[in-house]
């Protein structure tokens, strides 16, 4: 059940907050080869879970999250628990206070089960940790949960977690949303607080949700979104009901479909659905117009920014714990260290030039429709990858196809959804990607929950959550 058909029942007392837990962690463990949590924390999830249970008893319900359980990824900090960030060099942190939405989450009645799993230091796209072992796919346990929210993205598909909070710097919640069939929702750059974030970018990050559904994207997204006083990077603007729009007609509403940089690599199942997403948003009223955006064939030079903040926000970690970092994100790192300032400049340029490019296409569209990748979860041990007839190499995962389409999201702050539109190669879920206009969240949750309702993927589960 979705967290909008557990709420009533559980404010109406039909619906135990503790049954609803124990079932969680039942399923967490009949499930544990998926290797979702690095620090499960069923004991403490079931303490809360009797609390809620009790205080909703005397009429203390807090709103639709009460009492469900979700998940939050391993470079987020809850106090008095381990926070690695994935990386044995962390294994021994343990944090001194929640991070923001964390507290926010908590204030509206959620139940933390755990912490997640993921790719190591969120540097990747596929959760292959080094450390604390593979993340599986509930689609396909052979296959890879996309990175770097790959225990989030897995927990929710696998039905053991009714929504789990990632991080998205390059696309890392919309990724692991397409590869396991959920959705992922990267919110405007400043919408909420990254506060408690471990390692971040300083203008790219964002902790954000991952779902089953539209609607229950909205519920979450609205109780941690908000100005934070203690985060410069949040903007003092109204928070919006992000759930008053769900489910309207598209009747005037205008999407731009790429003519150039989204389409450019991408397979042929993953380009099928996504085109026939588009079309059957035509078809629910929606007006169709082909957008350009200037500057994208030099896309790949922005990873210079993400490479150089790295550069910095790891140097410490780096240098005093380095020989617990894997040898790949290790030399990855390092290589960093030689990026010119010239050239970080010259990215900064880039940045402004495609922003504006952006902002110039959105004043004649409401959305941009778009892959969220290029193609479908790959098998965990693949090394390279095909793609109309031109061979990738998956060590450079973030750069040549992972984040191919979703990293001018961050780049530019603009908000962004993955919801699932079809099935591609070997039954694999494919996510149709909406990027809307800065803190335009509320179109963007309008047209991917009317979308939703006619997706071939509607009401689609994981066969490893029924099994």
């Amino acid at each position: 059940m979705t967290i909008t058909e557990l709420a009533p029942r559980i404010r109406a007392g039909q619906l135990s907050p503790v049954d609803l837990v124990d079932a969680a962690i039942a399923q967490a463990e009949r499930l544990a080869h998926l290797n979702t949590f690095i620090t499960p924390m069923f004991e403490s999830a079931r303490s809360e879970a009797w609390a809620r249970q009790e205080s909703i008893a005397r009429g203390g319900y807090r709103g639709p999250l009460d009492g469900i359980p979700i998940g939050i990824k391993d470079n987020l900090r809850i106090a008095g628990v381990k926070a690695t960030a994935g990386t044995k060099a962390l294994d021994n942190n343990v944090a001194l206070e929640d991070a923001e939405a964390v507290v926010r989450l908590r204030a509206a009645g959620a139940i933390v089960l755990g912490k997640e799993n993921l790719h190591e230091l969120a540097a990747g796209g596929r959760s292959n940790n080094p450390h604390y072992g593979v993340v599986r796919n509930p689609w396909d346990a052979d296959r890879i949960p996309g990175g770097s929210s790959g225990g989030s993205g897995a927990n929710v598909a696998a039905c053991i977690t009714h929504a789990s909070l990632g991080t998205d710097i390059g696309g890392s919640v919309r990724f692991p949303a397409h590869c396991c069939g959920v959705v992922g929702m990267k919110q405007t750059f400043g919408r909420a607080s990254q506060r408690g974030l471990m390692l971040t970018s300083f203008d790219g990050d964002h902790i954000s949700p991952l779902t089953r559904t539209v609607s229950d994207s909205a519920l979450v997204l609205q109780a941690y979104a908000g100005y934070d006083p203690l985060d410069p990077t949040t903007v003092p603007v109204p928070v919006p009901d992000f759930s008053a729009d769900l489910g309207h007609d598209l009747h005037g509403v205008k999407v731009g479909v790429p003519a150039n940089f989204f389409f450019d690599v991408v397979s042929e199942d993953v380009e099928a659905c996504v085109r026939a997403a588009i079309i059957a948003l035509e078809g629910l009223g929606a007006e169709l117009v082909e957008v350009r955006f200037p500057y994208t064939e030099y896309a790949r030079a922005l990873w210079v920014l993400m490479a150089s903040e790295a550069s910095v926000t790891m140097e410490t970690l780096l240098r005093e714990h380095g020989e617990d970092v894997s040898e790949d994100l290790a030399t990855g790192m390092l290589a960093t260290q030689f990026i010119l300032g010239r050239d970080y400049i010259k990215a900064r340029k880039l940045q402004r030039l495609i922003k504006e490019g952006f902002a110039e296409v959105l004043r004649d569209v409401d959305v941009i429709a778009a892959p969220v990748a290029p193609l479908v979860a790959v098998s965990s041990d693949a090394d390279v990858v095909v793609i109309k007839g031109v061979e990738y190499s998956l060590r450079l995962t973030r750069d040549e196809v992972m984040g191919h389409q979703t990293h001018l999201g961050n780049r530019t702050g603009l908000p962004a959804i993955s919801v699932p539109c079809g099935f591609g190669e070997g039954g694999m879920p494919v996510g149709l990607q909406l990027i809307g206009r800065p803190f335009d969240e509320p179109m963007l949750y309008r047209i991917a929950s009317t979308y939703e309702e006619i997706s071939p993927s509607l009401d689609a589960l994981s066969p490893l959550a029924t099994d």
